[in-house]
């Protein structure tokens, strides 16, 4: 399997570091925890607006990806409005009797879109289910387009509640995260020593699916339990809103866990398993985990990232040499990302056939 990228990329000065396996909890996954850190901020505005900084914004980028695997990013051209609506979405539909959010199961879908019951998925196998629930929504595309009738499972209609409201602030907040995706995307590519749209040629119709959660207050959480059970992400990045209730913790390299904070108006940004994939390691996909709240109800909206499904996804150029050789054989994204939804829904070990 092969692909030519078609840039070419000098070796970027800096040594790749050694590969750690992906998709699997590591190191000590039940330590301890240690207060809370800062991800470093960056602006995107000036990869917006083709004017500014650039070196600075992909140094601070560069340096994130390669040492914590998660930094914030601000402008981002998201109005508070459309993000408060697409929370205000959120809230309505969890809210619902559970026989209307069984209405559009995941499992009545073919292509991975739907509501996800609470205890219905589990990301960290030696432990219970997770305490949350969430509906999955994919790229939109027209009731025509020949991608809707392929049957290779990434594509497919969206299932909607019966809320009025509800498509069009999803949607909404679907477009604008997909433009921040790219924007941050183009400054992680420069970060590598590549052109500043090689992701965006691989991103024409993309696997990109946006997911709101829910964590319900446990007020006493059981020790074989949490929000959502320690992992890495299995995509390229991931862009994070939160309502502000804290929970989300990554994994030091020293084996303890940290709450992560950044500032209110800020997405989250963390890399998943296909970028250190396409970087051999070199930045680090970082496992975290999301304890449940005690008091207050958790809103989540994290943006899963992925390319187009027939992406050949391999080391790059720049991040390959004698000394750090390919580490893991070409896969394309989709195969990938089906993989991975096979290792973790529950729905998707079941026949639902007639």
């Amino acid at each position: 399997m092969a692909e030519a990228y078609g840039d070419e990329i000098p070796p970027l000065p800096r040594p790749v570091s050694r590969l750690a396996p992906c998709g699997k909890p590591r190191g000590n996954t039940v330590a301890v925890r240690s207060g809370d850190v800062s991800v470093p901020v960056v602006d995107l505005s000036p990869i917006r607006a083709g004017v500014g900084d650039l070196d600075q914004l992909v140094s601070d980028i560069d340096v994130a990806c390669r040492e914590i695997g998660f930094f914030a990013v601000v402008g981002h051209d998201i109005p508070p409005a459309i993000r408060a609506a697409a929370f205000g979405a959120a809230r309505e539909f969890f809210d619902l009797p559970a026989a209307e959010k069984d209405k559009i199961a995941i499992g009545r879908s073919t292509a991975h879109r739907g509501y996800v019951a609470l205890e219905a998925e589990t990301l960290q196998p030696d432990l219970a289910p997770d305490a949350k629930e969430a509906i999955d929504i994919g790229l939109e595309l027209p009731p025509d387009h020949p991608a809707l009738g392929d049957g290779r499972g990434v594509h497919g209609p969206n299932q909607w509640p019966e809320l009025p409201g509800f498509r069009d602030a999803v949607l909404r907040y679907y477009r604008l995260a997909l433009e921040a995706a790219l924007m941050t995307l183009r400054g992680i590519a420069l970060a590598l020593g590549l052109g500043p749209g090689f992701f965006d040629r691989r991103m024409r119709l993309p696997m990109c699916n946006l997911r709101m959660l829910h964590y319900p207050p446990v007020p006493t959480p059981p020790d074989d339990q949490l929000g959502c059970g320690a992992h890495s992400d299995y995509g390229t990045i991931t862009l994070l809103a939160t309502d502000g209730e804290p929970g989300l913790e990554l994994l030091r390299s020293d084996g303890e866990w940290t709450t992560v904070s950044a500032p209110p108006d800020a997405l989250v940004v963390n890399l998943g398993d296909l970028l250190a994939r396409w970087t051999n390691g070199r930045y680090v996909s970082t496992v975290h985990r999301v304890v449940s709240p005690t008091e207050r109800h958790r809103y989540s909206i994290p943006f899963f990232v992925n390319p187009d499904a027939d992406t050949i996804v391999k080391p790059v150029p720049s991040c390959v040499d004698a000394a750090h050789p390919a580490e893991l054989e070409p896969v394309t994204a989709r195969e990938y990302l089906l993989s991975r939804f096979d290792d973790t829904h529950a729905y998707r070990a079941v026949d639902t056939s007639d």
